[in-house]
């Protein structure tokens, strides 16, 4: 690593602070300046002036600590938390964890524990400041609502981005309603939930063994089984395993839904590209002119976003060009409609090009693979 992490290390207990101090110190040159505050309320005025990348919390009240997790986590979400407690509370751990930090350290702090703990987030960073020509691509393809064809166009593409040659990964994160299990006839073993549960532990390594590859070519990490589950997962979870998989594929491709919640919204933060699939009625216009607008103002304008029109049919009474006056925006891609055949490969389990390669469908979807290839391999 060329550059040397800050730290901020908020701690009360003096004996404490002279361990972490002492074991940093074994970290050869990768630490630069470790800035120490006695509360939390002067930890915060030490983090926003020195934008550290690992902040290290003291942790004595598994409620309060909860609530300064996920304050520090969605604040600073350069940082990695680290909290350290006495307590070894196996729901202690979970519910700190699921706020957002990426590692538990028990008291008295074991200085190899803290040194691989640091070597992670070490390793973690360097793997987002990777140079965009050393990363792959991460596109998302979004429609707030069901029924639009999202998973159909997010299934086919990263199928056929991998027919073609790509090193591909499909990532379910339509996480109440996601379906990419069921249009690829999949059971598998482990989940994104595999994934969330190792804040701070994710590599490539660890994210090659929970992901499964289909029998098209792509790879896949599949959506968590239980709503539970999905409810647990956090924003910095999503950033953290979406840049494990810019180091590991060339495209990353991801089905999303939903409101636009912390999660989407950190998603497509991530992502270069945002494949937004609507139809051509005045219900979908709607809703895509109300969320086209929402993402402009969160800053994901017309140069990420995308309109694909599914299931169009030149004689239907709303044309494409209506359309594109309504929404201010060109359609990138427009998808035919093939019911049938798009039917008959979710009943089979496998992508179009495998039960309908003659499909208009196919040939689209074949077709917006190969621009995309060609609009980003200049970027790789």
């Amino acid at each position: 690593m060329t550059s040397k992490l800050s730290i901020v290390l908020l701690e009360s207990d003096n004996s404490a602070k002279n361990d972490i101090a002492a074991a940093l110190k074994t970290i050869d040159t990768n630490v630069g300046k470790l800035s120490v505050a006695d509360n939390f309320q002067e930890g915060i005025r030490i983090i926003q002036a020195c934008e550290p990348q690992i902040v290290l919390l003291e942790v004595k009240e598994v409620d309060q600590g909860v609530k300064e997790t996920a304050f520090l986590v969605s604040r600073f979400p350069q940082a990695t938390v680290i909290v350290t407690a006495t307590e070894k509370n196996p729901d202690w751990i979970l519910r700190l964890i699921r706020a957002g930090a990426g590692e538990y350290l028990t008291k008295p702090i074991v200085a190899a524990e803290l040194v691989a703990a640091i070597h992670k987030v070490t390793r973690l960073h360097a793997q987002n400041s990777e140079p965009a020509s050393n990363r792959g691509t991460v596109i998302t393809v979004y429609n707030p609502s069901g029924g639009m064809g999202t998973t159909t166009t997010a299934v086919n593409l990263a199928a056929s981005l991998a027919d073609q040659g790509e090193k591909t990964v499909l990532v379910d994160l339509n996480l109440c309603n996601g379906d990419v299990t069921t249009f690829l006839d999949l059971s598998p073993r482990y989940t994104l939930s595999s994934v969330t549960t190792r804040q701070g532990h994710v590599d490539a390594s660890f994210l090659k063994s929970v992901i499964v590859q289909h029998s098209s070519g792509m790879h896949v990490l599949c959506g968590p089984m239980e709503l539970g589950e999905a409810a647990g997962i956090q924003p910095q979870q999503l950033r953290e395993i979406i840049a494990v998989l810019r180091s590991i594929f060339t495209y990353t491709i991801i089905d999303s839904g939903g409101q636009l919640s912390s999660c989407n919204l950190a998603t497509m933060e991530s992502s270069d590209r945002i494949l937004f699939v609507t139809l051509l009625n005045l219900p979908a216009l709607k809703n895509t002119q109300r969320y086209l607008a929402a993402m402009s103002r969160e800053g994901l304008g017309s140069d990420r976003v995308k309109l694909v029109v599914n299931r169009y049919i030149s004689k239907d009474e709303i044309k494409v060009a209506d359309a594109e006056k309504v929404l201010n925006t060109k359609a990138y891609l427009t998808v035919p409609n093939a019911y049938l055949d798009v039917k008959t490969s979710i009943n089979k389990g496998v992508p179009l090009a495998g039960c309908a390669p003659r499909s208009a469908v196919t040939k689209a979807i074949e077709n917006l693979a190969r621009q995309l290839i060609q609009e980003t391999k200049g970027g790789r």
